[in-house]
């Protein structure tokens, strides 16, 4: 019986252990927009116990602080990481989100565009019930301005993060325009992904002049069919909506 020299054994087994480890394990990428994600979660494929998942988000419109608080917000997604200058997206030829792949070996096995669960309603909540209030605890009508004038500001407590451009001029804008009239300014603060703390830390930052509301229940948003920010809502005394713009009104309308 021939003995091996214990180097060379031990070569050899090194060899064999590199060689099985460039085989790439499976991996699942799962392509998601965070700003899409707080407004409505993409439901999941269940995990495979095999196979690796990794959240991606598309190098545009994006920064570490923003992944970040998404990620403690949403534990769901935590390693989410940003795909840098779109490396991955290019590569595999992934133009939308969400979306789904499984790579072996550097080759696409699978690929799935994932789509958005139906939006429920809920009718024993209607946005019409709830009642708002300003931070400081005053109550706030979207139907009576109880003036002259009542001019609404629509803004992101967010603020300056990347997916609302110019949003801190606008602030100070605003700001400006609240303390030269003589009619009342009051801030709207949309309501997904924060909390009320985030509002009041948004009027400490931006150090806000005015009355703010918190929309929890985006109904303001809604009611006046604001889908651009920062933007302004202006009514006059019966609550009729007189002039609407991602540009500061012109006072007097």
């Amino acid at each position: 019986m021939k003995l091996h020299n214990p180097i060379t054994l031990l070569l050899s087994l090194t060899t064999l252990l590199l060689s099985q480890q460039s085989i790439a394990a499976p991996v699942e990428y799962i392509f998601i927009n965070l700003w899409d994600e707080y407004v409505q979660q993409t439901p999941l494929p269940d995990p495979h116990p095999n196979i690796e998942r990794r959240f991606l988000h598309p190098d545009i419109n994006i920064d570490k602080p923003s992944v970040d608080q998404f990620t403690a917000l949403f534990p769901v997604y935590d390693g989410l990481q940003i795909d840098t200058h779109n490396q991955l997206a290019i590569r595999y030829g992934v133009r939308q989100t969400p979306y789904r792949l499984v790579v072996e070996g550097n080759q696409v096995r699978q690929r799935q565009a994932l789509s958005k669960a139906p939006t429920v309603a809920h009718p024993d909540q209607p946005a019409q019930d709830k009642t708002l209030q300003t931070l400081s605890g005053h109550p706030f009508d979207p139907t009576r301005p109880s003036a002259g004038f009542r001019v609404l500001f629509f803004s992101d407590s967010l603020c300056p993060f990347q997916h609302i451009p110019n949003c801190e001029h606008r602030i100070a804008q605003n700001n400006h325009l609240s303390a030269n009239i003589d009619y009342p300014v009051i801030t709207v603060i949309k309501p997904f992904y924060v909390d009320q703390t985030q509002v009041s830390a948004y009027q400490q930052r931006f150090n806000v002049n005015h009355e703010i509301v918190f929309d929890r229940h985006n109904q303001l948003f809604r009611r006046f069919e604001v889908t651009d920010l920062p933007y302004w809502v202006v009514q006059n005394r019966q609550g009729k909506v007189i002039y609407r713009a991602n540009q500061v009104p012109p006072l007097p309308l």
